[in-house]
């Protein structure tokens, strides 16, 4: 069986944020400012080397370049969390990666969170500084791509309920961070990731670094440890349920009634077929078959014997 290839992008709005630590007095200076554009303009004369147009400002950071690096807190660069992740098959010999079909040809992901990691800051300045850090936070907000991931199949479908991601928790907002097929870290590609800057966002603030949930901390031997991944098991177990279980069809002569019911082999989805999406519609004479069959199910065991048919068979399922 040939190999097939499928790409998996999330969302088309994100950004860059990174946190770092600097000067205290730089801290408690725009605290009591409180104003983020003068804020940005002031980072953005560091960055350019221009002299600031406010005098007195203190020191943010011994040598500091640019509000990017001053990220040994954190750096993220991703899309949001409330994004679609989209997932498109493509040629498997690589020719076309970034193959694209018709909007109404998307084939969109409900992924599994597996963790949230905890990266907030306080706007405020607490009274008790033990285990906190003073930081800027500094959110590039954008619209475009931020990369994409390849799953590579032995040429069978692409299983919809094995995906999982994990995404860090920041002042802003909410960004993907990992993304997982069968349990397995699928790699970014960058070559795809192109966007076009919607805004600035900064602060200043304390971080208590006992609260922090730095990425190293969730290692695999973590998430085997707190039940992570045991818990991902159970949910993609219930979802391969609820997609075996048939909803019976309500069908009427000429009216779309009822629910079409779910197909056998759950989870396993070829994008290439065009799913059914709305009941029959049928004539006279098979809408009475089917009414037929529908009274003598429902009235089969109306006299309580639950283990005979219509006839008196035995029908005891063993």
């Amino acid at each position: 069986m040939a190999k097939r290839k499928f790409r998996i992008e999330a969302g088309r709005y994100g950004g860059e944020l990174t946190i770092g630590e600097v000067n205290a007095d730089f801290v408690d200076y725009w605290l009591e400012q409180d104003d983020e554009g003068e804020l940005i303009d002031h980072l953005q004369e560091l960055e350019w080397g221009e002299e600031p147009e406010v005098e007195g400002i203190p020191l943010i950071k011994k040598d500091f370049c640019a509000w990017n690096e001053c990220d040994d807190i954190e750096h993220v660069n991703s899309a949001y969390a409330d994004s679609r992740f989209i997932i498109t098959e493509v040629p498997a010999d690589d020719s076309d990666d970034y193959l694209y079909h018709n909007y109404e040809d998307e084939v969109v992901l409900d992924p599994h969170c597996l963790h949230g990691r905890e990266a907030y800051v306080d706007n405020s300045k607490p009274d008790d500084l033990t285990d906190y850090k003073p930081v800027l936070v500094f959110h590039s907000a954008e619209k475009g791509s931020f990369g994409v991931w390849f799953v590579e199949t032995e040429g069978e479908d692409i299983d919809m309920d094995e995906f999982a991601y994990t995404l860090v928790e920041t002042p802003y907002w909410e960004q993907i961070e990992n993304v997982y097929y069968k349990k397995e870290e699928l790699e970014m590609d960058y070559d795809y990731a192109e966007s076009t800057g919607k805004g600035y966002h900064a602060m200043v603030g304390y971080m208590n670094m006992k609260w922090h949930d730095p990425f190293s901390k969730y290692t695999e031997e973590y998430l085997n440890k707190q039940g992570i991944w045991e818990e991902y098991d159970d949910e993609v177990t219930e979802k391969k349920k609820e997609r075996a279980t048939t909803i019976p069809l309500n069908i009427s002569v000429n009216e779309i009634v009822g629910e079409v019911g779910t197909i056998e082999n759950p989870g396993a989805v070829d994008i290439n077929i065009d799913p059914i999406t709305e009941p029959p519609v049928v004539g006279q004479e098979e809408a009475d078959t089917y009414k037929d069959l529908q009274d003598s199910l429902t009235n089969l065991n109306a006299d309580g014997n639950e283990d005979l048919g219509e006839d008196g068979e035995n029908i005891k399922l063993v």
